[in-house]
């Protein structure tokens, strides 16, 4: 199969027409993410992010749908009173741009026509742009004070890191998600006039120590550990085969375009959820083994939070000014 965003498209909407026929009370499904914002393929692999709104409660919140060894579906499911209040959903940092720019494929009954208008309302306007990245910087602040739990690093760390990049970042586009987040960041906070939230969030993940790596074991440890998740999580589950295709063609293509650094950030997210689904146990031991040798090769361990905590804090010190600034140049 030729994956081309009008492929994507298509298979989105089978995928509703599916459904529908199979007798799922859908009111609306629209696409958002990477095939939304036209830029889907990466290594030769891609994800449709398809968001489905439910008359009725739905089983379950998201789903993965393996299309192709390339492709896959990941499906957000929505009941309709989500859409209730549009003018709030349009200052949440991620459902308001989100809402902002999506691609229509199903509303028969216009519903989500008439949550989207609303929440797309102004949407530009300076207040509800700094409402967003306030959104964003609050979050990363209440990540911060769990640190002092030596059970949430690194995943609590790289959280508050990433939202505090995207506090500022959000001022100049979308936020920074998925497998290209790094290289969104770099652009948006150039953008912006404030580069140095871009390097300050390498600086906080010491990606220097990436120069170190033997890449290909760093890779295969992580894969392996994936693998193992995926066996544990069954074919339901979030780290089913199709993922570990997705991101390690993402890791590859990036390394190859002279970006090593941008795959650190979803390399550490991904590999510590599934470090975190596998039991403590001694069989799973030498995935936990090699995670924690990444970790402290990295200066990610909670053995040296003094140090991040310090360079954390100061970091989401100068996001802030730079909100306050925005703020006042902008009439905000």
């Amino acid at each position: 199969m030729r994956i081309t965003r009008e492929k994507l498209i298509q298979l989105a909407e089978q995928e509703i027409h599916r459904r529908v026929t199979a007798g799922d009370p859908i009111l609306s499904g629209y696409l958002i993410g990477s095939t939304a914002l036209a830029e889907p393929l990466l290594g030769g692999a891609a994800d449709i992010d398809l968001v489905l709104i439910h008359a009725q409660a739905p089983p379950r919140p998201a789903e993965i749908v393996p299309l192709s060894p390339d492709v896959h579906l990941d499906i957000t499911h929505h009941t309709a009173e989500f859409y209730n209040e549009p003018t709030q959903l349009r200052v949440d940092p991620w459902w308001g741009p989100a809402l902002s720019e999506p691609v229509f494929l199903f509303d028969p009954q216009h519903f989500f026509e008439r949550a989207q208008a609303g929440a797309r309302g102004q949407f530009h306007r300076p207040d509800h742009a700094l409402a967003r990245a306030q959104a964003f910087l609050t979050q990363a602040r209440r990540d911060q004070a769990r640190l002092e739990d030596a059970s949430n690093w690194p995943q609590g760390y790289l959280r508050a890191a990433l939202e505090g990049a995207n506090a500022a970042a959000c001022l100049a586009g979308p936020p920074a998600a998925g497998r290209r987040l790094t290289l969104a960041l770099e652009r948006n906070t150039t953008a912006l006039g404030s580069p140095e939230v871009y390097s300050a969030f390498l600086r906080l993940l010491n990606a220097e120590a990436m120069t170190t790596w033997q890449l290909p074991e760093v890779l295969s440890s992580w894969g392996h550990a994936m693998d193992a998740a995926a066996a544990r999580s069954g074919q339901d589950g979030w780290f089913q085969p199709v993922r570990r295709r997705y991101h390690l063609a993402g890791f590859q293509a990036l390394v190859e375009a002279g970006h090593p650094q941008a795959i650190l950030w979803p390399l550490l997210e991904t590999w510590d959820q599934a470090i975190r689904s596998l039991p403590q146990d001694a069989s799973h031991a030498v995935y936990r083994s090699a995670w924690e040798g990444l970790l402290a090769q990295m200066s990610l361990l909670p053995t040296a939070s003094g140090l991040r905590l310090d360079e954390l804090e100061a970091f989401l010190d100068h996001v802030e000014l730079i909100l306050e600034k925005w703020a006042h140049d902008n009439g905000a």
